[in-house]
């Protein structure tokens, strides 16, 4: 995965072509005066990023969970 760093006025002037690029794979970093300020993404790696996500946040609240004393749910089956 390649990642693409570009201004507030290129990200302005070639929109429809940065657009494109975020369906290749690459991520975009917007910068404004030099500094990092947005990324852009797809909406595949987003929607992939947030399946992650929950995924973790779901075995997080498991390991809390018998770190707490709960009872495994496959204990229960």
């Amino acid at each position: 995965m390649a990642v693409t760093v570009v201004g507030t006025r290129q990200l302005r002037a070639e929109l429809a072509s940065i657009i494109e690029r975020l369906s290749d794979a690459d991520d975009v970093v917007v910068t404004q005066r030099g500094e990092g300020r947005a990324v852009l993404v797809g909406l595949e790696r987003y929607n992939q990023l947030i399946e992650r996500l929950e995924y973790l946040e779901d075995t997080l609240d498991a390991v809390e969970g018998e770190r707490e004393g709960a009872i495994p749910a496959d204990s229960l089956l």
